[in-house]
């Protein structure tokens, strides 16, 4: 193996080609094609093919995806369809994604609907325009046309986070019904009976599990949930989660023991809806959320929550995915990871 190259092409005009890579580090064009291009099989050694891409690096070597998209039928390209990409529960799961799918030679594109049903659906025509390979869908209703639509087009989806009624769509999601349940059982281990809850729409697999989580659990233990003492969000967010604590505070004379949020966003907002009102965390009123996102063990006070391993969901979501792509008449199946109570200061244990 001779040294590279590395003035031979550095003045060529035009790109750099995988003849150009070849002829620099001394080895055979085929070797250079099954180190460089993704997806290609065979057998190289480590030491043969990182002194092939270092040549490559220092050559300035691009791979053609068009042309390689033209050969193998194959944009190398996967589309993610979020609500809103701000939202902390997301950038976990992206990253997982990619460090799954991106030493396979595919890029994931990411798409921000806004809760727009519409601007959904236009998102999933522009992905299937570009001739994407799948598309990861974060949007999940439990009866949803976009999964219909994608189905019409032939794409291949894994659901992430949630799933549908039916379950034919593969899909990686948290354990939200286990999860609710054991966080109601601290709430209630904890001393508290006057419970009010702040729950998400009904059309989600994640809202509706995490409800039926607190309802069993309470029926399980004889305690009554008047509805006067039930709010709902359109959205889960901290606004959104202010306005339904601030109704929940004001629909009775006597306050609840403790308020339990669809999620950590939602927590936050009803932490600053109790402040506003003068009250205290948890001394007047226990919170707790869901999902455990960045920085919720650093307000104040830190926040009692469920742990999603959004990576865990990440990199099931994306090695599920290639096994679909590798063997498309797999069926359908649903992985579920388990959630972790998160114990913090935001519930206060009651004496009776």
């Amino acid at each position: 193996m001779c040294a590279a190259k590395k003035h031979a092409t550095a003045t060529r005009p035009g790109r750099i080609k995988l003849a150009d890579v070849a002829a620099a580090s001394g080895v055979h064009y085929s070797t250079v094609s099954r180190v460089l291009r993704p997806g290609s099989k065979g057998r190289i050694s480590d030491v043969v093919a990182e002194h092939v891409r270092t040549v490559a690096q220092e050559l300035g070597y691009q791979p053609n995806t068009i042309a390689a998209s033209m050969r193998t039928k194959s944009t190398r390209s996967i589309g993610l369809i979020v609500h809103d990409m701000s939202d902390p529960v997301y950038p976990p799961i992206l990253n997982a994604i990619e460090a799954v799918l991106s030493p396979e030679g595919f890029v994931v594109l990411v798409g921000n609907t806004g809760y727009d049903i519409e601007v959904e659906m236009n998102i999933v025509n522009k992905m299937a325009s570009r001739l994407v390979d799948g598309i990861f869908v974060a949007t999940t209703r439990l009866e949803d046309p976009i999964v219909a639509r994608c189905q019409d087009l032939g794409i291949q989806l894994v659901s992430v986070l949630r799933q549908t009624q039916t379950e034919e769509t593969p899909a990686v999601v948290n354990d939200c019904l286990g999860g609710m349940q054991t966080l109601t059982r601290q709430v209630l281990a904890s001393g508290h009976r006057d419970i009010a809850v702040i729950l998400a729409p009904q059309n989600l697999s994640t809202a509706r599990e995490r409800w039926l989580g607190i309802r069993d659990t309470l029926t399980e233990h004889r305690i009554a949930l008047p509805d006067h003492r039930i709010a709902f969000v359109e959205r889960m967010s901290a606004d959104e989660g202010l306005e339904a604590t601030k109704a929940l505070l004001t629909a009775d004379d006597q306050l609840p023991d403790a308020i339990m949020c669809v999620n950590d966003l939602v927590a936050i907002g009803a932490i600053r809806a109790c402040r506003d009102e003068g009250l205290g965390i948890p001394a007047d009123i226990s919170i707790s959320g869901y999902n455990d996102i960045p920085l919720v063990d650093m307000i104040d006070p830190p926040l009692t929550t469920v742990r999603m391993r959004l990576d865990k969901i990440g990199k099931a979501a994306g090695e599920l995915m290639l096994a679909h792509l590798g063997s498309p008449k797999l069926p359908a199946q649903t992985i579920r990871i388990d959630a972790e109570l998160v114990l913090r200061k935001s519930l206060q244990h009651l004496k009776r």
